[in-house]
Formats: structure tokens, sequence, C-alpha cells
């Protein structure tokens, strides 16, 4: 995926947690951005940028 893809799935995510019907549903919603973030901040760390914009709790 490119950066633009996944700003995008991070950001639907992160819609999808904060609308979800069940807890279950938003920790999994949730949990799936911040693989993304963390995804993200690899790839900014990979193209040299010091202080990733996103960075994963885990």
């Amino acid at each position: 995926m490119d950066m633009n893809e996944l700003y995008r799935v991070h950001q639907i995510s992160i819609t999808q947690a904060t609308n979800a019907a069940s807890i279950e549903a938003r920790i999994s919603h949730a949990g799936r951005a911040s693989g993304y973030a963390a995804l993200i901040a690899d790839k900014q760390l990979t193209f040299g940028v010091d202080r990733p914009t996103l960075v994963s709790s885990s």
C-alpha cells in the first residue's frame, strides 16, 4: 500500500471504531487503526522522517 492508501484505511478504521455498535467492534476497529498507524510510522521512518506523525502505542 502506498502512503495515501494507508492514511485512507487508517481514517476509515477510526471512523468505524467511533461508530461501532458494540465494544467488541470498537476494540477490533481501534486495533486495526493502531496497526495502520504503526505501518505509517514505519514507512515514514524508512523515508527518513525523524518524528513520524503517527505513532503506534504498542
